[in-house]
């Protein structure tokens, strides 16, 4: 009984309105022309390539600061994206149970994603 009542204080303890509410990453949609490729600007890793519907959904794990992504495609020169983020109100709750800020910084949560669609126009580049 004492393991399960210290479980449950730890649980409480340990969460914040954020965790509860909200998920470590958020969709974000891309439009653009079939074929391009979109990569996390900080790393290159590919996250993604939009397909014949010329849409792409990513999961983008949410952090403190903005998100720079980059999208290339052969004969298109490489288009900078910045994925702006803002204070998420759900971590207002937290005025409740301050310790739950801390928890929220740490995971990124007490952020959100601005837009949830972002329309791609790439340039050619002149051969």
């Amino acid at each position: 009984m004492k393991q399960t009542i210290l479980l449950l204080l730890g649980c409480v303890c340990l969460s914040s309105c954020s965790t509860l509410f909200t998920q470590t990453r958020q969709p974000v949609t891309f439009i653009g022309e079939n074929g391009m490729k979109i990569f996390d600007a900080s790393t290159n890793v590919k996250l993604g390539e939009i397909k014949k519907d010329n849409t792409i959904t990513l999961q983008i794990k949410k952090k403190l600061g903005d998100k720079y992504l980059l999208a290339k495609k052969e004969g298109y020169a490489p288009t900078p994206l910045l994925v702006e983020s803002s204070f998420n109100p759900v971590s207002l709750w937290n005025l409740l149970f301050w310790p739950g800020f801390i928890i929220d910084l740490g995971t990124g949560k007490i952020n959100k994603y601005d837009a949830v669609s972002y329309e791609i126009e790439m340039e050619k580049v002149a051969e």
